[in-house]
């Protein structure tokens, strides 16, 4: 073989071995959905899959990869409902409803995952596994709960972890709960760690920390909060996005990278006028990585419906970031 011969063939083998270049990729975010408690819950249970989300579909449908933190474990009807307002289980059809809104990811890691007890848990992992819907933060034992979830869109490896600083009971027994077996706890000796190890190896090309916790109802994360969020840019996370205060809270950049600090409500409606403004948040990747954020301003209920208006800009002004709209993305 001629040496000229033998250099083509080489630039040839390499261009086949050669991955794939990444696209654009798009990745839109809601935060606390609740399928468990009122109208939601009931519409499910009467079979409409769709009713939470059908306002809003082709926005979710829109994305590479929507994620949402789930607040309600899914489990077998029995007809009771909890009267407290604290606990909420909502019934299998959940997570049919999750998968035809077009959620590809959940969280499950939050104050809630306990809700329906041990049992529930492990059938809500069940149900959405069966839908075909990732989840991240629990899992059949803390070793599967502590892993990353990667997802693969556009040549693209996104690499999901999910945690909580929220517990019911009270966080500060968390180790020696039951839901410590299956619930990753929003602990810095294993989650910086994983998130390094993740980001030296090679095994993801974005990494995205979902974080339950902080304060409920107010305006910015208390600091012992916030020095979590910002610990997670150190140890290499790409994107943050937290929840459970239910409100939204500014976006900010540390070290150039976004922390989406609370996303609020989505499927989650609650008395306060504050709690019923929120967002579908859209990050758009491009190919060198570099993010750019805007938000769909939505207004919270058991079924969202697009905000306009003051409403809208009353979300803007909250979160920091332009406006988005599905007609004009």
């Amino acid at each position: 073989m001629t040496r000229n011969l033998l250099v083509a063939c080489n630039m040839l083998l390499a261009v086949a071995q050669a991955p794939p270049a990444r696209g654009t990729l798009r990745l839109y975010a809601v935060g606390d959905i609740n399928l468990g408690r009122r109208t939601a819950r009931e519409r499910l249970i009467a079979g409409d899959t769709l009713y939470s989300f059908r306002l809003l579909l082709d926005t979710l449908r829109n994305a590479d990869i929507t994620f949402g933190n789930l607040e309600s474990p899914i489990a077998a009807d029995t007809g009771q409902v909890d009267d407290s307002g604290a606990a909420f289980t909502a019934p299998p059809l959940a997570a049919l409803a999750l998968a035809r809104a077009g959620f590809d990811i959940v969280s499950t890691a939050n104050n809630h995952a306990w809700d329906g007890g041990e049992g529930t848990l492990q059938e809500t992992m069940r149900q959405l596994t069966r839908a075909g819907v990732l989840f991240v933060g629990s899992g059949f034992g803390r070793d599967m709960a502590e892993q990353p979830v990667i997802v693969r869109r556009r040549s693209w490896r996104i690499a999901f972890f999910a945690i909580t600083r929220a517990w019911n009971p009270a966080p500060y027994t968390f180790y020696r709960h039951a839901g410590a077996n299956y619930v990753a706890w929003g602990d810095t000796g294993w989650i910086y760690p994983a998130i390094r190890d993740l980001k030296q190896t090679g095994r993801a090309d974005l990494v995205v920390v979902s974080v339950h916790g902080g304060k409920e109802f107010v305006d910015a994360p208390p600091k012992y909060h916030q020095d979590l969020l910002y610990g997670l840019i150190d140890a290499g996370a790409d994107l943050v996005l937290a929840h459970h205060p239910h409100v939204l809270q500014p976006v900010v950049r540390y070290r150039g990278k976004p922390i989406v600090q609370s996303l609020g409500n989505f499927v989650f409606l609650q008395n306060d006028p504050w709690t019923r403004l929120s967002a579908i948040l859209r990050v758009v990747v491009r190919p060198d990585k570099r993010m750019r954020l805007s938000a769909i301003p939505i207004r919270v209920d058991h079924q969202p419906t697009l905000a306009t208006g003051a409403a809208a800009d009353s979300v803007r002004r909250r979160l920091g970031i332009p406006l988005s709209t599905p007609a004009h993305p």
